[in-house]
């Protein structure tokens, strides 16, 4: 199997070539230099390298795209977002000479927009809102270029939880007991482990009934008390430090929004297709990702 790959350097993706790595899969690494973090075993190849391919792929696998939460939400950081996903997938679809027969996409669920009411499953009208926008664009890059023959399959990410990501920015404001609630508290958390989100793309590459768009989130959603209350029980530290919503206006912007604000999505179709999470509990998830914390 010949499978293509954006990202592979970022979270999930060195992550998930560690299995496919497992496999007799090609994998090339669509990169725009060579990175020494890579296995040798994975050919890295930028955009002129990809025009020059004339085999088509069996995967394409698309993890691209810069931290949305990294950053002010300036226009000019808008702007990068939106190259950095939207304009980077036509790129590639643009410069491909035959389309793959598989894409993989992740998307986030962001797509459903600023809002703490509700539960959205994959057939919910989203809400508005700047991250509604990326995430529709995003997708929307993606199911237009793709030919009619190939396969499309959209995973909506939640906070991905894992060593790395998310709980590498939290662990040290934890440890040092500065965790708590932000906001009201109550707005959903929506977590899932990258154990999990690994095993969906990978069970999406050779599984031909997915699909469409999928909620990639846990069954037992949170609310982030909850969740801070969680975190801060697995490091045996308090979560007293309230983060009131005023506070991240001011020092965030718009940006606030994706920790002041948070629907409670539910995994539908993922449950429908019959698969089951490796791990559905947060204090599960939380616990195993603690204990073989390398860092």
């Amino acid at each position: 199997m010949k499978i293509l790959m954006t990202g592979a350097t970022g979270f999930i993706g060195r992550s998930l070539l560690d299995e496919l790595l497992k496999t007799d899969s090609e994998i090339c690494a669509l990169v725009r230099k060579k990175s020494n973090s890579l296995p040798v075993a994975v050919k890295q190849i930028d955009f002129s390298a990809l025009s020059q391919l004339t085999e088509p792929f069996d995967v394409f696998i698309n993890l691209a795209g810069e931290s949305i939460a990294a950053q002010r939400w300036t226009s000019k950081r808008k702007q990068a977002l939106l190259n950095s996903r939207v304009n980077l997938t036509n790129r590639i679809f643009d410069l491909l000479q035959q389309p793959p027969k598989t894409i993989i996409s992740m998307s986030a669920i962001g797509y459903y927009g600023v809002t703490n009411e509700g539960e959205f499953t994959e057939s919910t009208l989203p809400a508005s809102g700047f991250a509604h926008q990326l995430c529709e664009l995003w997708e929307r890059s993606v199911t237009e270029s793709a030919q009619h023959d190939s396969r499309v399959v959209i995973f909506r990410l939640g906070v991905v939880l894992g060593n790395g990501g998310a709980l590498n920015a939290m662990r040290l404001p934890y440890r040092l007991g500065l965790g708590g609630k932000i906001a009201s508290g109550k707005q959903w958390f929506n977590w899932v482990h990258l154990d999990d989100v690994k095993q969906c793309i990978l069970n999406a590459v050779t599984d031909t009934t997915y699909q469409g768009s999928y909620n990639l989130v846990a069954p037992n959603n949170a609310t982030q008390a909850e969740f801070a209350s969680g975190y801060a029980k697995c490091l045996k530290r308090p979560a007293l430090v309230w983060t009131p919503q005023w506070v991240l206006k001011v020092l965030l912007g718009e940006m606030s929004t994706l920790l002041t604000h948070g629907p409670k999505v539910i995994p539908d179709r993922l449950v429908k297709q019959g698969y089951q999470f490796k791990f559905d509990r947060l204090d599960q998830a939380l616990n195993n990702i603690e204990a073989n914390n390398t860092q």
